[in-house]
């Protein structure tokens, strides 16, 4: 096997777990939220992998997820975004 076929092998077994990540936010109602480490411990039991080695993984899919907020800490998670809501604009430059 050569490293070019190594690469798509290994694709290969991330996608499906990136697609039921997907499967699991996209279902989330707008203002809901998951950990992402819950979400993470979740997908890691289905492949035979444990959480904390899954979740720098799934950190990229997280990223920049269309309709969602990351929020970082003990309160955070991933929390679908409301699609109708208004944002609320700050300026914050000086005067």
């Amino acid at each position: 096997m050569d490293t070019k076929q190594h690469l798509e092998n290994a694709l290969a077994k991330i996608r499906p777990i990136f697609e039921k990540a997907m499967e699991r936010i996209d279902a989330l109602k707008p203002g809901e939220k998951i950990p992402a480490t819950k979400l993470a411990d979740d997908l890691a039991k289905e492949v035979g992998m444990t959480g904390p080695a899954l979740y720098p993984t799934l950190k990229f899919l997280f990223e920049g997820y269309p309709g969602v907020d990351v929020k970082r800490g003990a309160h955070g998670g991933i929390v679908k975004l409301d699609p109708n809501a208004t944002v609320k604009v700050v300026d914050t430059t000086d005067k």
